[in-house]
């Protein structure tokens, strides 16, 4: 069907791809548009006439927690599942648009900077408003390329840090855009290293880390902040200078830098890689925790975002190394990685002992 008024597309789902004029993806099929979405469509002039769209069904929005949605009113019952299917389209959106860059600086060797100001950025700066980190990503293992989803993924961590730690709103506008295009020099990369699916030889990992300085001269040539540049150079430095790919140590690494380092080898470990499947969550978080102690990552960065992902899982059962099943009580600021925890009659002090340790995180 087709509608006279752009406001009177909220609420359908598009039946086609909307396109711009650079051939930049606006707004993927399927998507369940919203007044944002409307936005843009007159904001880059889409013709209504051009616009395919059909009638939601309210039972296509109802899925999942049934016995939470049971309980609210029908109009919350339907914000809420409007949300859910709103976080797909978002992630879709994103993964095009990412697509679309990357064709587009293939095809001219430039930053398309319009197309990253009005479509990428104000995307994912919706995506990571008020979005639960689980969920985002359990969209994120459903949609193409693994290399956008970690973009989309790292870009969601980096906004989520700046706002733990207080950064302005203007810098984490920044700072995301710096998260989403920190790995664009990668396109400058033979596709044969891109998608291997076994482990890179010591000649090929080389030639990988050469993406840093690859984007980095990529987008200081374009007229973006200089400090997404800086990001693209520096977001596999580590404090101790362990990293590349000038082992900078400590303070000679930007702020955004630190932020988007922590975020990349976090979502790096949690997703689905062709070289390896994810690392189970429990491996994940203690792993980090021994790089932050080892001073590889700002400590403040680190152990905020830890005490955020752990704090979440105050409640979840676990099962210890000594086989013995419990559940996790308390979270220790400085060491979240060992929380308190409840089997059976007694409590267990993960902090205090070293000889028993968190074997796996049923939820």
């Amino acid at each position: 069907m087709q509608c006279a008024k752009y406001e009177d597309l909220v609420g359908k789902r598009l039946l086609q791809n909307i396109i711009n004029s650079n051939g930049m993806m606006l707004i993927p099929n399927e998507t369940i548009l919203t007044e944002n979405h409307v936005e843009k469509l007159e904001k880059f002039k889409i013709d209504i006439f051009d616009i395919h769209v059909e009638i939601v069904q309210l039972v296509e929005l109802v899925e999942q927690k049934e016995e939470q949605a049971a309980a609210a009113e029908p109009e919350m019952k339907v914000l809420v599942k409007s949300a859910k299917a709103s976080a797909r389209g978002l992630v879709k959106q994103t993964n095009a648009t990412l697509q679309g860059i990357e064709n587009f600086i293939k095809n001219t060797g430039k930053i398309p900077i319009t197309d990253v100001e009005e479509i990428l950025l104000p995307t994912i700066m919706e995506a990571t408003q008020n979005q639960n980190i689980y969920k985002l990503f359990a969209e994120l293992k459903a949609e193409g390329d693994y290399r956008f989803k970690h973009s989309i993924g790292v870009a969601y961590i980096a906004a989520l840090l700046g706002r733990s730690i207080k950064l302005s709103e203007q810098e984490i506008v920044l700072l995301t855009t710096a998260a989403s295009l920190c790995d664009i020099g990668s396109i400058k990369l033979p596709a044969s290293l891109l998608h291997k699916n076994t482990e890179l030889k010591p000649d090929e990992y080389e030639l990988m880390k050469q993406h840093t300085i690859l984007g980095y001269e990529l987008l200081k040539e374009s007229d973006l902040d200089h400090r997404i540049a800086l990001v693209a150079l520096q977001h596999h430095e580590r404090e101790d200078g362990s990293g590349y790919p000038h082992k900078l140590i400590g303070e000679k690494i930007h702020l955004f830098s630190k932020i988007i380092a922590f975020a990349d080898v976090y979502v790096a470990m949690t997703s689905e890689r062709p070289q390896r499947s994810p690392l189970p969550f429990y491996q994940v978080i203690n792993k980090l925790y021994g790089d932050i102690m080892a001073s590889r990552f700002d400590s403040r960065i680190g152990l905020t975002f830890l005490n955020l992902l752990m704090s979440a899982q105050v409640g979840s059962d676990i099962i210890l190394s000594n086989g013995k099943r419990g559940k996790i009580v308390l979270i220790h600021v400085n060491d979240p990685a060992s929380p308190l925890i409840s089997v059976e009659a007694e409590f267990i002090d993960l902090s205090k002992t070293k000889s028993i340790h968190i074997m796996e995180i049923i939820g």
